[in-house]
């Protein structure tokens, strides 16, 4: 970031200067925009409170589901945030103004690199302000391989989670052991491991599935070893 020339103090500067305390800021998921530019405004229509995911009422749903659902339009794969923005405004006009506020329920989608659970990782307790792009350079970083997609993330009170997909199973285990962390078992049993950032704070990453078991055979022939290793 060192040839970066519009910094945090420009892009606060600029917010300053176009907003005032009545000034609408219209998006998706704002409290991450907000987050990361360190700003506190309190008039905003922010699409994802404003819908309801179908399979799950407390969850977040993704401006891809909502374009979706509501305008029946398919979201570019590349990001726009002008993009964003322009259609996080049509969906809050379309499907929340025009409908005296009884809006549809939003169906999610899963694609097929997401159901490969062996091909992602899951990371959660993800402070809050971080979004996709910090989870996707974060692996870059520390592993240089690059993740095919990274979900939104979902908040629930001060933490998030996503789920982070690789082209390969093989790309989503290196991408695990290359973080030199120790790894240690979540509760249920998946191996996972605690990442420091930046900004101090944590985040675990944690695998998918289960690691194989070592069989019945294999712990008795260490147990042998260990015993013939011991009488000599």
């Amino acid at each position: 970031l060192e040839s970066v020339q519009f910094t945090l103090s420009h892009a606060q500067a600029f917010m300053v200067a176009l907003c005032s305390e009545e000034t609408v800021i219209i998006g998706h998921a704002l409290q991450n925009d907000l987050a990361a530019l360190k700003m506190e405004h309190n008039c905003n229509a922010d699409s994802a409170m404003l819908f309801t995911c179908k399979d799950a009422p407390n969850a977040t749903c993704s401006l891809k589901d909502l374009a979706s659902s509501v305008l029946k339009k398919e979201m570019p794969n590349i990001h726009c945030s002008v993009n964003d923005a322009r259609t996080a405004s049509i969906c809050i006009e379309d499907g929340f103004i025009k409908t005296n506020g009884k809006t549809e329920l939003i169906e999610r989608s899963f694609s097929s690199k997401t159901r490969r659970s062996s091909n992602d990782l899951f990371v959660h307790r993800i402070p809050k302000g971080c979004q996709p792009e910090h989870i996707k350079n974060m692996f870059l970083s520390h592993t240089s391989i690059q993740p095919e997609e990274v979900t939104d993330i979902i908040y629930n009170s001060d933490t998030g989670k996503t789920t982070v997909s690789f082209l390969t199973s093989g790309h989503a285990k290196l991408a695990f052991d290359s973080f030199d962390n120790e790894e240690k078992p979540d509760k249920t049993g998946r191996m996972q491991k605690r990442v420091y950032l930046r900004n101090g704070g944590y985040a675990y990453i944690r695998k998918m599935t289960m690691d194989k078991k070592k069989s019945k055979s294999d712990v008795l022939g260490n147990s042998s070893d260990s015993n013939k290793t011991n009488e000599s």
